[in-house]
């Protein structure tokens, strides 16, 4: 498999968590996003809680401890989150794309409350082998083989064909994309692809273009700080800056101005 790691840096504070993200394997990359991993030093204080911002996915998570194995569990949430981490905490996770945990899991977004999403976990086929094979593996690249191989098995058992969520979410991804263009394009009428798009992402599609627009502006300011935000708006698909700003808050919890000298003071502190 591939642990190629991916080609943005994330700041700084997170790299002292022992922070890193790996690419899946080819044949994943319909499914899931990137794998990443936190191991904190024991020696360390941790005084921040880390932004987790919604763009359709979610994440299913492993959490090591000492001689035991291995505890699991997904998260889906389409709000912004906040994330903390304690000394000596070690995680991995696999980070899903919209469809992906719906795809190769078996879980729809409307089942995750609390006590079906644990009955769930349980009946997913070979998780206790997965669990098994990350408690007994020696380190980081062994636990990535295990994982890939049973998503793999995953695939296999539950994918024959992308979806037609699955296929309409690169058109969603295109800054101007016009949803219009993709209704008349179905092989089915719009409320009943609305309907199997909600089951699939929890989402409509017009909520996931927008995350996927917000996510594009905020990698298009932290590739280059110093960028015009009303160029930021034009590529990123928006109106006009205005209308990313107006959406931008509502996802990020902060403005686009915000976030743009923060990303400028990660910049200037890591140059």
């Amino acid at each position: 498999m591939s642990t190629q790691e991916l080609h943005f840096q994330p700041n700084s504070s997170l790299m002292a968590l022992g922070f890193s993200q790996h690419l899946p394997s080819e044949q994943l990359k319909p499914w899931v996003q990137q794998y990443w991993t936190i191991q904190v030093p024991e020696q360390i204080d941790i005084t921040q809680p880390y932004p987790q911002y919604p763009d359709g996915g979610s994440n299913l998570t492993f959490e090591f401890l000492p001689n035991q194995l291995p505890s699991a569990y997904l998260h889906y949430s389409q709000q912004l989150n906040h994330s903390s981490f304690l000394p000596g905490q070690h995680l991995l996770s696999v980070r899903f794309l919209a469809t992906g945990a719906f795809q190769l899991l078996g879980v729809s977004p409307a089942e995750l409350t609390k006590a079906a999403l644990d009955i769930r976990l349980c009946n997913l086929v070979g998780l206790d082998w997965l669990l098994d094979q990350l408690a007994n593996s020696p380190n980081l690249p062994a636990r990535l083989t295990a994982i890939e191989c049973w998503l793999l098995h995953l695939a296999e058992q539950r994918v024959s064909n992308a979806t037609l969520v699955q296929k309409s979410l690169a058109l969603l991804k295109q800054p101007a994309a016009d949803l219009q263009h993709l209704y008349s394009q179905l092989p089915k009428s719009r409320r009943q692809f609305e309907r199997l798009f909600k089951l699939e992402t929890g989402l409509s599609p017009a909520q996931l273009q927008l995350l996927f627009k917000v996510k594009l502006a905020r990698f298009l300011i932290s590739n280059n700080p110093l960028i015009d935000l009303a160029s930021v708006a034009q590529q990123a698909g928006f109106y006009d800056q205005a209308h990313m700003h107006q959406h931008f808050v509502r996802i990020t919890g902060q403005t686009p101005g915000q976030y743009k000298k923060r990303k400028m003071s990660q910049f200037s502190n890591s140059a």
